[in-house]
């Protein structure tokens, strides 16, 4: 699994952002990532299969207004 770390911009909060994540990803059929909110440091934890380019452009263009940063782990 490869995880991605999304810095959220101040005005969102991650519990929200996650949950329409998640609705984000069920509309698009993706069943296989993991969301995980840290609400302490305003983030989302995000585990995406190592081959799966289709779910890191959903979950990439879904994101891109909402952060201001990405940390690849």
């Amino acid at each position: 699994m490869k995880n991605i770390r999304y810095l959220l911009l101040d005005q969102f909060q991650a519990k929200d952002i996650a949950q329409d994540l998640m609705v984000q990803l069920e509309v698009n059929r993706i069943h296989d990532v993991y969301v995980t909110p840290i609400d302490i440091r305003n983030e989302l934890s995000i585990q995406v299969p190592e081959a799966n380019e289709y779910s890191e452009e959903v979950i990439g263009g879904f994101m891109k207004d909402y952060q201001k940063g990405v940390i690849l782990e």
